[in-house]
């Protein structure tokens, strides 16, 4: 079952169900989109970046709160439940289990949440320009 998969994860990761759930399905989607355009090694290119990332400008309260969390494993809280935010499910479609499997992605979705953080945006946007950054350097 696929929530006993992501829920197994986020123990292992000190993360709660939902937040371990948005970052695996999220990381599924952002390197599927990656590879149908043909970028090799996606996961790869984004941890090189994720971990040269830094602060580009001042963070919301909430977002530095959300760094924190993530960085130092530490919640108020651990529903049991997996609440994706509507924005991903909107883009998952009924697609939900096949990208909640991959729980391999967990880590890898963190290091780039926490670039996407620094930099003021989305992972699936952070992603997007990292790997045009990346391969417009290649060309």
């Amino acid at each position: 079952m696929t929530l006993r998969e992501v829920a197994l994860a986020a123990a292992e990761a000190s993360l709660p169900v939902d937040v371990a759930g948005t970052l695996i399905a999220e990381g599924a989607l952002v390197l599927e989109r990656l590879e149908s355009r043909r970028i090799r090694s996606a996961a790869a290119l984004l941890d090189r970046a994720a971990g040269r990332s830094r602060a580009t400008q001042a963070l919301s309260a909430a977002s530095a709160d959300y760094l924190r969390a993530l960085s130092c494993r530490t919640w108020r809280r651990n529903q049991p439940e997996l609440d994706l935010p509507l924005r991903l499910l909107e883009r998952i479609g009924g697609r939900a289990d096949a990208l909640l499997v991959r729980t391999e992605l967990l880590e890898g979705a963190i290091r780039w949440e926490l670039a996407a953080l620094l930099s003021g945006r989305t992972m699936s946007c952070w992603a997007s320009e990292t790997a045009l950054a990346g391969f417009s350097r290649a060309a």
